[in-house]
């Protein structure tokens, strides 16, 4: 889908945050959803197969999340995703084509539909603002411990929290969730893309390149239990660029998700050099403000 679509998404998740008085970090969405007269049930942890839900009955919504996974910023995230689909214009539309009630797999799952796609992207801009995740990331420390301190603010999990650090992120980062041999997704930030031009871009499906990242993912245990490791790579070894720039690769495993987050980044490279001024977002908003009418 497009990617202007996504943004759309982000800034409405943005503008729900503001328009529900928070200026800084946490942002709670159970607390939004009851400001809405939305109820919020937690699912039973036997019931497994999907993060959440939600319900459309007239004029009282529900929402459902899972608590087999027991993780407080994967639960906040399902809430914020199914709210996506509360707030986001034509998505109450498109579940009730079908049914009163729609069930949802959020967490940046690619392939799946474009309304599960705008939730995602919904939730990670009302739980994070931009404003509030580039506060965070500027002057502090950078790689997996600056992502470690947006996730304890923002009370999400590492892996949101890593994907909104490497989209507002002052200094070049990628970010690469794996399984096994293979990438799940790929998140750079506009100042690593600029390290070099072009730079191969990891798609889901592909394999990993043979790396530290690949032979900590033989092993299940280091996923399972959250096993660390930091070693040194180069641009060349993972996105075809330079070989002489240098980067740490920061691997840990994510647990019962079975999931591997790996985090580039290198505290002597330069800042972004778009300095937020020029960077995609503001050209992608420049360029189709005047064709499209911003949802509620």
């Amino acid at each position: 889908m497009a990617k202007f679509q996504l943004i759309k998404a982000r800034q409405h998740g943005e503008r729900v945050a503001a328009e529900k008085g928070y200026v800084a970090f946490p942002i709670d969405p159970f607390a939004i959803a009851e400001s809405e007269g939305i109820l919020i049930v937690a699912k039973p942890a036997e019931i497994r197969g999907v993060s959440g839900g939600i319900i459309f009955d007239e004029d009282f919504p529900s929402i459902f999340y899972a608590t087999d996974i027991e993780s407080e910023g994967f639960q906040r995230f399902t809430v914020a995703h199914e709210l996506g689909h509360y707030f986001l214009d034509g998505h109450p539309e498109e579940i009730l084509k079908s049914n009163k009630m729609h069930v949802s797999r959020a967490g940046f799952r690619q392939g799946e539909s474009s309304i599960e796609l705008e939730a995602d992207h919904f939730a990670s801009g009302l739980l994070m603002p931009t404003h509030l995740v580039k506060q965070s990331l500027t002057g502090g420390v950078i790689g997996l411990a600056g992502i470690e301190e947006l996730a304890e603010l923002a009370h999400c999990s590492l892996t949101a929290a890593a994907i909104r650090a490497a989209e507002c992120s002052p200094y070049p980062m990628a970010i690469v969730v794996s399984q096994g041999n293979d990438v799940s997704y790929c998140f750079m930030s506009e100042g690593f893309k600029e390290l070099a031009r072009p730079l191969a871009f990891l798609r889901k499906g592909s394999a990993l390149p043979l790396s530290a990242t690949r032979n900590f993912n033989e092993n299940p245990d280091n996923v399972r239990y959250g096993k660390r490791q930091t070693v040194e790579t180069t641009l060349a070894d993972w996105f075809d660029g330079p070989s002489h720039i240098r980067l740490d690769e920061e691997i840990v495993g994510l647990g019962s998700f079975g999931f591997t987050l790996t985090v580039f980044s290198s505290d002597v490279l330069a800042e972004d050099p778009d300095d937020g001024e020029a960077d995609e977002e503001a050209r992608l908003i420049e360029s189709y403000t005047p064709r499209f009418a911003y949802g509620r």
